[in-house]
């Protein structure tokens, strides 16, 4: 499995995921948008991963967001691909509440840091 389908397969394990450029019209809500940033062997990139929620609470979509952090935490997640693996670690700031126009739409921002351990 290519890194950008193994990435995709993690996301997905939280919510239904999609790359922030293809997200379906009409997609039902909560979702998970990631953008896809690449790397190679021996630096890191910033990742950054968005909640989508809608309705009037905050605890929801509040934990998601420990719930991922939870599956970072003590070292990251190693996700295995192709050529090696993808070393996903908690960025900072970790998570960010983002407001819209709508009050209703609740939006946590995440920030990833990766490390391709890949040829």
């Amino acid at each position: 499995m290519t890194a950008d389908k193994a990435l995709h397969a993690w996301f997905s394990q939280f919510l239904t995921a999609y790359p922030a450029s293809s997200v379906p019209e009409g997609a039902a809500f909560p979702y998970l948008t990631y953008a896809l940033a690449t790397g190679a062997w021996g630096g890191e990139v910033s990742l950054t991963a968005d909640l989508w929620y809608y309705g009037t609470g905050e605890a929801e979509p509040n934990a998601k967001a420990a719930e991922i952090a939870r599956s970072l935490s003590r070292g990251g997640a190693i996700v295995p691909c192709d050529e090696g693996a993808v070393w996903l670690k908690m960025g900072s700031p970790w998570c960010q509440s983002l407001t819209d126009d709508d009050p209703n739409l609740k939006r946590r921002y995440l920030n990833l840091t990766a490390e391709y351990l890949t040829l």
